[in-house]
């Protein structure tokens, strides 16, 4: 593991700064050598697509009508519904010679504080099995499970995680449940027609596992990933914020980018 890390404590920024400061942390853990630990919720409460998602996918309609932004992602894996309440969001940004350089061995580095996290809340948990079925790919917690990267609990998915790697730096970003608003799933995809009790068979929250409130979670979550990394309780700087702003600006708010497949 590098060296020299920082933690970010929650904080809220809507879609496109969400996934700008990654980039940005990312040119930081490139050229300065610091890696960057950060939990954030998303305001407003977005829908983020991955990277080969086809746009075609999304009810654009809908998600207009209901003012929820969409915004593509530079991981992949499916759309992901980021409710302000109910999403709790993490990423971890480091050199790529940080981690084992087999990936699977990686996630399964950098999911260990996740892991944790839950098992300290009581939760049992386990990476997926490879013959779970999908429901509908277009939803991260409906398409088939992946044994690297997605996590089980009672047998149904409660956190999906995505890593990206480009020059030397390894960007790892994650999603935990802590609730769902079932209502929404029959609209935010397009040519979506799985009843309600299906889906509640392929995935949970933390609500339905455990009593801990969201503010126990973040504690948890906080603790477990700074025992895991050692690191220092930082903040982002001015240049960092003010990059961050134009690239959320110029790619993650054009719609070249979130429409462009």
């Amino acid at each position: 593991m590098a060296n020299r890390w920082r933690f970010i404590p929650e904080e809220s920024w809507d879609g496109p700064m969400n996934m700008a400061l990654d980039v940005i942390a990312a040119e930081t853990a490139r050229i300065e050598g610091i890696s960057t630990i950060r939990i954030y919720r998303w305001k407003p409460s977005s829908l983020s697509i991955g990277y080969s998602q086809q746009s075609s996918s999304v009810n654009w309609e809908y998600c207009i009508k209901q003012n929820i932004p969409v915004i593509r992602r530079k991981t992949g894996g499916g759309g992901i519904f980021h409710d302000y309440d109910g999403d709790i969001s993490y990423s971890i940004i480091a050199p790529v010679s940080s981690f084992s350089t087999d990936i699977s061995e990686s996630y399964r580095q950098m999911l260990n504080p996740i892991l944790s996290t839950f098992e300290q809340l009581g939760i049992s948990v386990k990476f997926a099995d490879s013959n779970n079925p999908g429901l509908y790919s277009p939803s991260c917690y409906l398409r088939k499970t992946n044994p690297a990267h997605d996590i089980m609990a009672s047998g149904k998915k409660i956190s999906g995680n995505a890593q990206r790697r480009s020059n030397g730096v390894v960007i790892q970003h994650g999603s935990l449940i802590y609730n769902y608003d079932i209502d929404h799933f029959p609209f935010l995809f397009s040519n979506f027609n799985i009843p309600p009790e299906t889906i509640q068979k392929h995935m949970t929250s933390l609500c339905e596992q455990s009593k801990a409130t969201r503010k126990d979670v973040i504690l948890t979550l906080e603790n477990s990933l700074l025992a895991w990394s050692s690191a220092e309780k930082g903040t982002w700087g001015s240049s960092e914020l003010n990059q961050a702003k134009k690239i959320a600006k110029e790619v993650f708010c054009s719609t070249d980018w979130t429409r462009r497949l």
